[in-house]
């Protein structure tokens, strides 16, 4: 029984002791690199070089540039290439590995060693000092002026005599940014950019104005068009400002109740008409009311609105469709020849809204909502590279074939004035006929050729229409009965090549 005992407390003390010595190897072997289970600056490290190390964080933390604030709401970007910035965590990489006890590495098995570590940080000064020497907030230093100017991104305050900017504060400021991997430098808000005198009673005045318009043009929706992005910030919103040689316009600008935006402003967050000549004055070619708010028309706002809408109609998504094969297609569905497919008017509420509630700066994405009646399609799949297309606003009928037109044509589709438009959307040829008579209500047709599209619609000749009929305005006021007639000739060629099930969209 005593050397059984024996046997056991030999074998125990003999893996101990292979333990220990593991360990202590193990504590060698990190000696010279990186302790397991350790992670610094979000990069797993152990096993791998200082320089496969150094090579991962570049990748992960790699530094763009600075955009540069200041007070009066310019703008600066400084790119990291463009002053030969350089970072390299080696040195820092290998302090740590110095710094470390490797015999206290089996800790780290209970819990993972989370490190940060800073790069060496080097730049070009004289290229940092040439960016900021051209910047424009310099060019008016000393002209004893204080005005507000539009820019790129919208208005900006030229201060002149009050908040001074101090160059070489400001240089030291960028370059602290730059060397702490900073993407912002706020300027207002660092100490000892700006050099404080008294301002004049104009001057003061200038400023304050500035500060609304600065508040009303940061609008901070971004509309979601298809992918696209469009932001409303202060490039976009800064046109929506009364400005002094418009008054005489909006003197005179009525309200409509057709017109959701017509004679109708946003002051000081309420929703008015344009104020009497003695209810308003001008500053720095600003319109403000009585109490010195600047004014912004929703027409203006209702119009920017309207303008993405058109610039994004069906058949803009398709012609995009062409260059890139991908991508949805938007059409209105229904036969009373409107094409519109956003919901301009609930948009311009939800914007008005915002700016009547002071939420108009929140930072927020949204789509540009469109209409119940609009169907989406995917191009690709449903439309294909060879299709017929008719845009019944131009009354243009187009065919391709393999992405490419093949032939276009005039045509004259529905009567809209009378409720026979033409359906729009996206349909395929279901059949195709030759020598055959179109039987309506009131009227009895004989057309050469005829393909179907849509129950009793079709592409065909109209033999008894004029060369001069096709195209233009003849659908509003002499349309056909829901057909989309075309010149025999032509139409004689798309029957020829057009196949059954060759998808048709039709749209306003």
């Amino acid at each position: 029984m005593k050397r059984k005992f024996k046997r056991i407390w030999l074998v125990l003390w003999l893996n101990l002791a292979a333990i220990i010595a593991l360990y202590i190897a193990l504590a060698f072997y990190y000696s010279e690199g990186f302790p397991c289970c350790c992670w610094i600056n979000g990069v797993y490290c152990t096993g791998k070089s200082v320089e496969t190390v150094n090579k991962e964080l570049l990748a992960k933390h790699g530094y763009e540039g600075v955009n540069v604030i200041d007070a009066g709401g310019a703008e600066l970007y400084i790119s990291a290439e463009s002053v030969d910035f350089n970072a390299d965590y080696t040195e820092s990489l290998n302090s740590f590995i110095e710094s470390r006890n490797s015999f206290l590495w089996g800790y780290n098995l209970f819990q993972n060693l989370i490190v940060k570590v800073e790069p060496r940080v080097s730049l070009n000064e004289d290229k940092l000092l040439g960016f900021v020497n051209d910047w424009e907030i310099f060019s008016d230093i000393g002209s004893n002026d204080v005005y507000i100017e539009k820019g790129d991104n919208g208005y900006i305050l030229i201060n002149g005599i009050t908040d001074v900017p101090n160059k070489e504060k400001i240089v030291n400021t960028v370059y602290h940014c730059m060397l702490h991997l900073e993407d912002t430098a706020d300027l207002g808000a660092t100490e000892g950019c700006y050099t404080e005198v008294e301002a004049t009673e104009q001057q003061r005045a200038t400023i304050d104005l500035f500060d609304k318009v600065k508040e009303l043009q940061a609008c901070g929706i971004t509309y979601d068009i298809g992918g696209e992005l469009i932001s409303f910030g202060p490039s976009v919103a800064s046109d929506w400002f009364v400005t002094a040689d418009e008054v005489d316009e909006y003197l005179n600008q009525e309200t409509s109740s057709t017109d959701p935006a017509s004679g109708l402003f946003i002051i000081d967050r309420a929703v008015r008409t344009f104020p009497s000549e003695e209810e308003m004055y001008t500053l720095n070619g600003f319109v403000c009311d009585a109490n010195g708010s600047p004014i912004l028309s929703e027409k203006k706002i209702y119009d920017t609105l309207n303008n993405i809408a058109r610039s994004h109609s069906t058949k803009s998504l398709i012609e995009r469709y062409r260059q890139t094969h991908e991508g949805s297609i938007l059409v209105k569905k229904g036969s009373k020849g409107d094409g519109s497919l956003y919901d301009v008017n609930g948009e311009f509420n939800y914007l008005v809204d915002k700016y009547v509630s002071g939420d108009i700066s929140a930072e927020e994405s949204r789509p540009l909502s469109y209409y119940d009646s609009v169907a989406s399609y995917d191009a690709a799949t449903e439309l294909g590279d060879t299709y017929i297309e008719v845009n019944m606003s131009e009354q243009l009928l187009s065919y391709y074939v393999n992405g490419e037109l093949n032939m276009q044509m005039p045509v004259v589709t529905g009567n809209i004035n009378r409720g026979r438009g033409t359906p729009a959307g996206l349909f395929n040829v279901y059949n195709k006929r030759y020598h055959t008579y179109l039987r309506g209500t009131d009227y009895v047709s004989y057309v050469n050729y005829w393909l179907g599209v849509n129950k009793g619609v079709g592409i065909h000749d109209a033999t008894w229409r004029t060369q001069e009929e096709f195209g233009g305005d003849t659908f509003k006021r002499n349309g056909s009965h829901g057909c989309i007639n075309c010149p025999l000739e032509s139409v004689e060629q798309l029957w020829n090549v057009a196949e059954v099930g060759t998808p048709v969209i039709l749209y306003y």
